[in-house]
């Protein structure tokens, strides 16, 4: 019985010690598996690349740019606000102004919806803020 309980020992030891634990940052992005590849804006030469742990965007002008990037300042908080099998949404506030940015998945798993609310805007929607994305 004593050994018994030294192997228990020892196997719960190592198992407490071989588990990885990834801490999240305030602030770090990591979108769902729903939403991870390349999508292009249906009309347009803007598109967003998700990874496991950032989102990087081009531009109609032809920059590029992300999410850890832009928003890498610490007057910048960025939070997941919503983060479900359906509905993936970030908001980026600095000072008393928001960005949040939704994108929600569309009928099938080819196309998704992308939503953008500004806060700093009157009515609190971004001029042509609603586009479909389409994966690439």
């Amino acid at each position: 019985m004593k050994s018994l309980n030294h192997f228990l020992l020892i196997a719960l030891v190592i198992c407490f010690f071989s588990c990885e634990k990834k801490e999240v940052k305030m602030g770090e992005l990591l979108p769902p598996q729903w939403i991870q590849g390349e999508w292009n804006v249906q009309y347009g030469s803007t598109y967003f690349e998700f990874t496991s742990a950032n989102i990087t965007f081009a531009l109609p002008n032809g920059s590029i740019s992300s999410f850890s990037k832009v928003y890498k300042s610490e007057s910048y908080v960025i939070e997941e606000t919503i983060k479900t099998d359906e509905i993936y949404e970030i908001t980026v506030t600095q000072n008393n102004s928001s960005k949040i940015y939704k994108f929600k998945k569309g009928d099938d798993e080819t196309c998704i919806e992308y939503y953008l609310f500004d806060t700093s805007i009157e009515g609190g929607l971004a001029n042509d803020a609603i586009y479909i994305l389409h994966k690439k």
